[in-house]
Order: C-alpha cells, then structure tokens, then sequence
C-alpha cells in the first residue's frame, strides 16, 4: 500500500510538494519551537492554527497561556525565522481558542 506522501508527490509538482511538507513540518514544529523559547509547557495548551500571508495565528486554551507566549514572541519568531525562513513570518498573532 502507498503512503498518502506518496500519491501526492505523483500528482504535484515539486515545488508544490516542497511548499506543502514546509507547512506541515511548521504546524508539527509548535513544541519545539516553544521548548527552544523556554516555555515548553504552553505546547501543551496552544497550537498553530493557520499562517495568513505573514501572521502566524496561534490559539491558546486560556488568556494567561497567551500572555505568557506574547513575552516569548521575539524568542518564537527567532526560532521560526530560524527553522523555516521560506515563510518571512514577521508577527504571530494570538487568539482563544473557542
């Protein structure tokens, strides 16, 4: 049986396929990329909803999660900048989560 990665680099270019596997690697990356901020914990209770152009929204279970990431955001969009400069994030924006 073929993996579903496999299917789809049959049907998509390269440059395609590159671009969607940086998305998925990025919205993987969200514990690492707090554990490399010092706030490991939030992983737990946040994640990366979506990348808009270049704002990274991220929602959080509670209003003091996210005021915790916003005294990491310089910390985060250095590993971000770091880790994945394909993207030119250049403000990550903070949501509740519903």
């Amino acid at each position: 049986m073929k993996k579903a990665g496999d299917i789809l680099a049959s049907i998509l270019n390269d440059e395609v396929f590159k671009k969607a596997q940086g998305y998925s690697e990025l919205f993987l990356s969200w514990e690492l990329l707090t554990e490399e901020s010092n706030i490991a914990a939030a992983a737990g209770y946040s994640r990366i909803k979506e990348l808009e152009g270049s704002i990274l929204l991220v929602e959080a279970d509670h209003p003091g999660w996210i005021q915790i990431l916003k005294t990491k955001q310089k910390e985060l969009l250095n590993s971000i900048h770091r880790r994945f400069p394909q993207f030119s994030i250049t403000e990550i924006s903070f949501r509740l989560s519903r």
